[in-house]
């Protein structure tokens, strides 16, 4: 009797172990923390349009437009003048500014042989003087030409250099009546005028305040970009350099070049904000190259994986497991964590470690040298020994490959996005992301860090 009460217990005590689901512990997870993005300084060269033509249509009507000048003696020619301008047509080349006036030119003159002193200690014509004009009835037509070279200093501030570059007095002024040729005078006279011009253009343009502009952008520069799902993207600047202006259509063209530590981070960072700094060298780059981390949660890389495993019936002779679920935990030594999830003839979780192998060519990632998690192996040789097999190993391996493609065209979509916005009520910023690569992967406690290298256009238009 004792002997059939053992063996019933036994049978119990097997069926009972036989039907207990197996619930292996989690393992220890630790974390190596991925090394700083110690990358060389990133450059952004950004296009910078500045519409010129509001500001020269203020020089325009803040210049004089009439001149006059006289020179009176009492013995031989004395005249007076009155110069007076069209507006002024601006015409832009691509390393100056150049405008033409045409203006109208009266002249009115008087002819005296000889003085004398004896009434009159500033003199007295001995006979009547002889008068004569030329453009009081018809204006003599004159046309002048002025090119202006702009540059920015270090400061940020526009230094102009002006000079008359033409004076054709189109119609001679000749005085038959006593054989004077006036031209040569008129145009020493009117050249001392539009000589003083080029001054008060030079300072008309100096006045121009772009600085103000390029600090407000630099500001906004440091401020985070919010990128949906991801973040927000920090530029960073923390140098910036011009290249020499080019005009053209009204507008001059600037490029700016700036050195930057962009990142990505998932929440709002405390960084204080540092002033425009004056100008450094400038040095030609071809647009936003820059890297980045992006953070891929180890969920969605465990739908990827779910979406071939999920349901995968494994065969051993006369036992069956069913896979419900594979599941990134986390990291151990630079090695992945899963838990795969189960039913069948066995239901129950249990633990397995792999190394994550990146390809840069394709952008994926594979399982390398899967291994049941140590307190897992001892659990399965303990309780389901037909469990613990190769071929659950080769069929995961097989089927966890992530493919980071669409997290870079997520992210390359996402970015241009954000890139086309207002900076400022008086800047637009346009750009895109033309091209994203992911260099290299690490490992953290609910992540996949992806330090990716991105390329691009980022365009900044003043108005």
């Amino acid at each position: 009797m004792r002997t059939h009460q053992f063996l019933g217990a036994l049978i119990l005590l097997l069926l009972f172990y036989s039907c207990k689901p197996i619930e292996a512990l989690p393992p220890k997870y630790t974390v190596i923390a991925p090394p700083p993005l110690n990358q060389e300084p990133s450059i952004i060269t950004i296009p910078l349009e500045i519409d010129l033509l509001p500001y020269l249509k203020d020089i325009e009507k803040s210049l004089p437009k009439t001149f006059e000048g006289a020179e009176e003696q009492c013995e031989g020619i004395s005249y007076s003048y009155v110069f007076h301008r069209d507006p002024i047509e601006f015409s832009f080349y691509p390393d100056h500014l150049y405008y033409e006036v045409l203006g109208n030119f009266q002249l009115k003159l008087n002819y005296c042989p000889k003085c004398h002193g004896l009434f009159d200690e500033k003199g007295t014509c001995v006979v009547p003087r002889v008068n004569a004009e030329c453009g009081t009835k018809d204006p003599l037509s004159v046309k002048v030409g002025y090119k202006t070279e702009i540059s920015l200093n270090n400061k940020c501030q526009f230094e102009s250099s002006t000079s008359l570059s033409k004076f054709d007095l189109l119609d001679p002024c000749i005085i038959t009546l006593f054989k004077y040729d006036a031209t040569s005078e008129v145009k020493k006279q009117v050249k001392a005028e539009l000589k003083q011009l080029e001054e008060d253009i030079d300072k008309q343009i100096e006045a121009i305040d772009i600085r103000s502009d390029l600090k407000s952008t630099w500001k906004e520069l440091q401020e985070p970009i919010a990128i949906d799902g991801y973040g927000f993207l920090y530029i960073n600047p923390t140098a910036a350099s011009v290249s020499d202006l080019t005009f053209s259509k009204n507008k001059v063209a600037v490029d700016i070049n700036l050195k930057v530590a962009p990142m990505v981070s998932t929440e709002t960072l405390q960084i204080k904000a540092q002033p425009l700094p004056d100008l450094k060298e400038f040095k030609k780059t071809k647009g936003i190259q820059m890297g980045i981390d992006i953070s891929a949660s180890y969920d969605s890389l465990s739908s990827i994986a779910n979406k071939e495993l999920r349901g995968k019936e494994l065969k051993f002779k006369r036992k069956t497991i069913i896979i419900k679920e594979l599941k990134i935990e986390g990291s151990q030594d630079n090695r992945m964590v899963f838990s795969l999830h189960f039913e069948g003839s066995k239901n129950g979780v249990f633990y397995l470690t792999a190394l994550p192998v990146f390809d840069t060519l394709t952008q994926k990632i594979s399982m390398e040298n899967m291994s049941f998690e140590i307190e897992t192996k001892s659990l399965l040789l303990n309780t389901a020994r037909w469990l613990f097999n190769d071929r659950i190993l080769q069929e995961l391996e097989k089927n966890a490959i992530f493919d980071l493609n669409p997290y870079l065209i997520d992210a390359q979509t996402t970015i241009t996005k954000e890139l086309n916005v207002p900076l400022t009520k008086e800047v637009d910023m346009s750009g895109s992301i033309d091209d994203m690569r992911i260099k290299e992967i690490f490992l953290t406690s609910n992540y996949l860090i992806l330090r990716s290298e991105l390329k691009g256009q980022l365009k900044l238009k003043m108005h």
